[in-house]
């Protein structure tokens, strides 16, 4: 541990005294504090680091949270994504059920017609569905040209 060099500190006993730091203890030698002459102002500190600020012509009119007249919580999509891709598992001749999965997963992922919270679920849901398609593409690819 680094000590800090010698010089006059406030006083740890004292806050309205100095007191002579040797570098490793503290001496009998004190002194008074110098007066202040200038005021004390306060300083305002910017944020350091990059800022930015949403325009408001981004900013929808309702909120998406609770618009219950205006939510679609089933992104047909993504429902029809993940059934290919569960199918695709099971029963997948020549690959064409997951390459069905993958150009319907992609179209979710890309589009989805849910909105508000289920809108990152559906986009969720359909990037899993993905996910099997391309692992069980890789099964029928594997299986049809005998790489292993």
């Amino acid at each position: 541990m680094t000590l800090p060099a010698a010089g006059w500190f406030p006083d740890p006993q004292d806050a309205t005294r100095l007191r002579w730091w040797d570098g490793r203890t503290w001496a009998e030698a004190t002194r008074a504090l110098p007066p202040r002459t200038d005021p004390v102002v306060p300083v305002v500190v910017a944020p350091v680091g990059p800022s930015f600020s949403v325009g408001t012509a981004t900013i929808g009119t309702r909120p998406w949270a609770s618009d219950a007249g205006n939510v679609r919580r089933l992104c047909v999509l993504t429902v029809v994504a993940a059934l290919a891709a569960a199918l695709s598992a099971a029963w997948n001749p020549l690959g064409l059920v997951s390459a069905a999965a993958l150009a319907i997963g992609s179209a979710a992922v890309v589009a989805p017609r849910a909105t508000g919270g289920w809108r990152v679920l559906s986009r969720s849901i359909a990037a899993s569905a993905l996910v099997v398609a391309v692992a069980t593409a890789a099964v029928a690819a594997s299986a049809q040209y005998g790489l292993f």
